[in-house]
């Protein structure tokens, strides 16, 4: 799939549909007309919560991953930044790591703690 924002936003739909927000897989929220925005922001319950999205390499791109859709998530352009180009990463005090679907090609990020 070639990252555009049209793509972006087919993605968005096949995860999860017509919602106007989602999470991410840490938590993240988003906004789904701020995909690309990092400043779009909204208050909630008093903080200011950054809701800008794109889209992020389950494997990455750098460790091998490609731009087919199975490899592909949408996630909080702060999630984004804070796992890069790694398949092993801190997000506050959660451990993350890509790992390989048994008996397929495909990866999944999972929360080790």
């Amino acid at each position: 799939m070639k990252i555009s924002k049209n793509n972006a936003y087919e993605l968005w739909e096949m995860m999860f549909g017509s919602r106007e927000y989602a999470e991410d897989f840490d938590g993240g929220l988003m906004y789904k007309h701020a995909y690309g925005n990092p400043e779009y922001y909204e208050y909630r319950s008093g903080r200011k919560v950054y809701c800008g999205w794109n889209i992020h390499h389950i494997l990455p791109k750098a460790c091998g991953g490609s731009n087919s859709i199975e490899n592909l998530t949408c996630t909080n352009i702060i999630t984004n930044e804070l796992a890069g180009d790694k398949v092993s990463y801190w997000i506050e005090d959660r451990l993350y790591q890509v790992k390989k679907i048994k008996g397929t090609h495909t990866y999944e990020i999972i929360r080790v703690q």
